[in-house]
């Protein structure tokens, strides 16, 4: 008989051509459901706990507009020429920019503005402590202890002037009430001090706590990190990022801290404009003082030219000169002023440029051309008469003179009005104001803790599905060739029951049970196959010890006796029987070794309270397989047959001795009890083959002990047991065989 909880199963997850079955791997996965879903809710708790450790980002933001210029302060064409004002100049570009925010030159003053070099650790709780510093946990507040700092508390303090003793030094901060404190020095000494007034430090310097909101107990850790670990920490969380070619740039600061953060970016700004301004006006000061020099010199000179001049004129009487050579004194002067204002317009670049700079050899091209054209100008002065020469010379001097004052006049005014009024090049057109939370994601970890737990779920279960080495399913003991008749479910309930005790005979104890079930499931197959048998006699063994055949023996004898047939229960192990227990019966109680030996009297026992008859295996022969070939074994199973609608013998382990293929060869049916995901298929090949070496071919077999709970594709047979209604499920016992 095919029991109704043996339905058709998924194919193995590998065919026959080894290729995986997804189907059958989903099946596999279904039947663990519950198992998944748990560690999907232990990863996903995990995960949310491992969410909450880091602690808070904070985002300030601030728009800025950085104009681009020449590294020179543009002046105008008038006053130095094209070159200076940017016609050939250089852009120095936004990564300059950035590189130089970043600097210590910058961010050095940040942090004296800031006093950010003071920095001050409340002491948190161990793993949990970032925890409880953001959220209030009622359960867990008060079990931590009360030194640990806890949500929406903290303090205010500075470090100022101190000595070389306490440079990095700690000093603990422990909040006595709500304007007091004790400081325990790194020497431990402890000092006390009040809100708002600088406690003096014994090695130099003075803390000032300048706010408090922290009940007592509470304790901080102050000390102060030097410059260039401030100024790496402020450049670290400084983003400075331009919006593509446009000028318009962001400045962003990340820090745990919302108003920390928007402190620093706004101090950042601040302090890049004030240096940009300062560095204009130093270049612009620079400029003036090259030009006063400059004129200076060109203000002597005109006063010599006019004195020489006045002098030549009192004494020759002759001040007038040809037109001819009134536009060749022109001509030279004009060029003479044009060589003057080259080289001052290339002292100035050599300020920024070096000499091979394209700028400069321009310039110089041009030097070089002008002085050719003075050099021919004053070749065709010397054609004119010597006293018209001498004269012209003087003018010269004192027109050229006069032009270069005045030009470098016009230069010191305009410069000096361009320093009234200068303006830098960057424009704050959104300060900070607010900083905006962005994270962590404390949900990611729980998603990533949920997916981790399900993939190693997933694998746990497939890993240990294909390291099972017993027998899953009737698939795998039909495909031996051998006909399951009936599978027995596990029952709890009977797990290390020892075979003396009432509830070893379930079907008497239980009828109801879906394990008696199945028995009265087989008791109907055996009746239709040992109808077609030439015995009505049943051998019942297994492949090793402990794999419950004696309690299917028994339970089946019970089931069978309920119909009113006439039973015969006979215990076929004389090495090891001990069915005997349950009925009460000692070890010298007459048996099966008896009859065996020629006495007959007391062997069978009837039992009324079962409908059965009972033979034990009597004493424990020396010669059990001896006895078992003789003709007397033969002689009482045909006797039982002529009396007994069914005879079962309780059979030893078919791996262990050699008695069942005796036994097997006498009776009508060889059922093999197989354990499931015990029992493996090499062991039921191996009884298989002992006993057919013998002659016996087994009629059968019988899945014991069936877990669905257990098998890699779950309680397949399920609505079977829920039809009888939550009937408990299978048995183990300590003893069994």
């Amino acid at each position: 008989m095919v029991d109704p909880r043996n339905t058709p199963l998924p194919p193995s997850s590998a065919d026959e051509d080894g290729e995986i079955d997804l189907k059958d791997i989903l099946a596999q996965l279904m039947a663990r459901k519950l198992v998944l879903a748990l560690a999907v809710i232990v990863g996903a708790t995990v995960g949310a706990f491992i969410g909450q450790l880091p602690p808070n980002e904070f985002r300030a933001s601030a728009v800025v507009q950085i104009e681009r210029r020449a590294d020179r302060i543009p002046l105008p064409s008038e006053l130095i020429g094209e070159l200076l004002t940017g016609g050939t100049s250089t852009n120095s570009g936004l990564e300059t920019e950035v590189h130089i925010i970043r600097s210590r030159l910058v961010l050095g003053p940040v942090v004296d503005r800031l006093n950010a070099r003071t920095r001050v650790e409340p002491a948190t709780a161990p793993v949990i402590g970032g925890i409880l510093q953001r959220r209030s946990l009622p359960v867990v507040g008060p079990i931590v202890g009360n030194e640990y700092a806890r949500a929406n508390e903290s303090i205010n303090a500075v470090l100022s002037d101190l000595g070389a003793g306490h440079a990095e030094q700690r000093f603990l901060v422990r909040v006595t009430g709500p304007e007091t404190y004790a400081v325990t020095l790194p020497s431990g000494l402890t000092l006390e001090g009040r809100l708002g007034e600088p406690l003096a430090l014994p090695e130099g310097g003075a803390l000032r706590v300048t706010a408090i909101n922290a009940p007592a107990g509470r304790e901080y850790t102050v000390f102060q990190e030097p410059v260039r670990n401030s100024v790496g920490r402020i450049s670290s969380g400084l983003g400075i990022r331009e919006r593509g070619n446009s000028g318009i740039v962001d400045f962003s600061y990340v820090g745990a801290n919302g108003s920390e953060a928007t402190a620093i970016v706004n101090a950042v700004i601040d302090e890049y404009i004030d240096q940009n301004l300062r560095r204009r006006s130093v270049e612009i000061d620079r400029s003036i003082d090259f030009i006063e020099q400059q004129l200076a010199t060109i203000s002597a000179e005109l006063r010599q030219a006019n004195a020489d001049l006045n002098s030549y004129r009192q004494t020759r009487q002759f001040d007038e000169l040809s037109v001819g050579t009134q536009e060749l004194l022109e001509a030279a002067v004009a060029v003479e002023v044009r060589l003057e204002e080259l080289a001052f317009e290339r002292e100035q670049l050599l300020q920024v440029l070096t000499v091979n700079h394209p700028d400069i050899e321009r310039l110089d091209v041009e030097a070089t051309r002008l002085q050719e054209r003075l050099a021919e100008l004053r070749v065709d002065l010397e054609s004119v008469p010597a006293v018209e020469q001498e004269l012209a010379v003087l003018v010269q001097r004192v027109e050229r003179s006069q032009t270069l004052e005045l030009q470098l006049r016009e230069r010191v005014e305009q410069l000096r009005i361009l320093r009234a009024s200068a303006v830098g090049n960057i424009r704050v057109l959104e300060p900070a104001e607010t900083a905006v939370w962005i994270g962590p994601d404390r949900r990611r970890p729980i998603y990533i803790g949920s997916a981790l737990a399900l993939v190693f779920a997933i694998a746990a279960v497939l890993g240990m599905n294909m390291l099972r080495r017993g027998v899953e399913d009737a698939r795998e003991i039909e495909g031996l060739g051998l006909p399951l008749f009936a599978t027995v479910n596990k029952a709890n309930e009977l797990v290390a029951l020892k075979s003396d005790q009432p509830e070893y005979g379930l079907a008497k104890r239980d009828p109801g049970n879906v394990t008696v079930e199945a028995l009265r499931g087989l008791r109907t197959g055996l009746k239709f196959a040992l109808a077609a048998a030439s015995s009505k006699s049943l051998m019942i063994t297994s492949c090793a010890p402990s794999d419950g055949k004696s309690f299917i023996a028994l339970n089946l004898a019970i089931v069978a006796g309920q119909t009113g047939a006439r039973v015969l229960l006979i215990d076929g192990d004389m090495r090891r029987g001990f069915l005997r227990r349950y009925f009460g019966f000692g070890k010298h109680h007459p048996g099966l070794s008896d009859v065996l030996s020629g006495s007959r009297e007391g062997c069978v026992t009837h039992v009324p309270d079962l409908s059965i008859d009972f033979m034990p295996t009597g004493r424990f022969p020396p010669n059990p397989s001896e006895l078992l070939e003789g003709q007397a074994f033969v002689d009482l199973l045909n006797a039982a047959n002529e009396e007994y609608d069914l005879v079962i013998v309780d059979a030893p382990p078919a791996l262990a001795v050699a008695d069942p293929a005796i036994i097997g060869q006498h009776v009508g049916l060889c059922m093999l009890v197989v354990r499931h995901l015990h029992t493996t298929v090499a062991d039921i090949q191996s009884a298989q083959k002992v006993l057919s070496t013998a002659g016996v071919r087994l009629s059968g077999a019988i899945l014991n002990q069936f877990d669905g709970r257990r098998t890699r594709y779950g309680q397949y047979g399920g609505r079977y047991g829920q039809y009888y209604g939550g009937y408990r499920y299978g048995y183990a016992t300590s003893d069994d065989k």
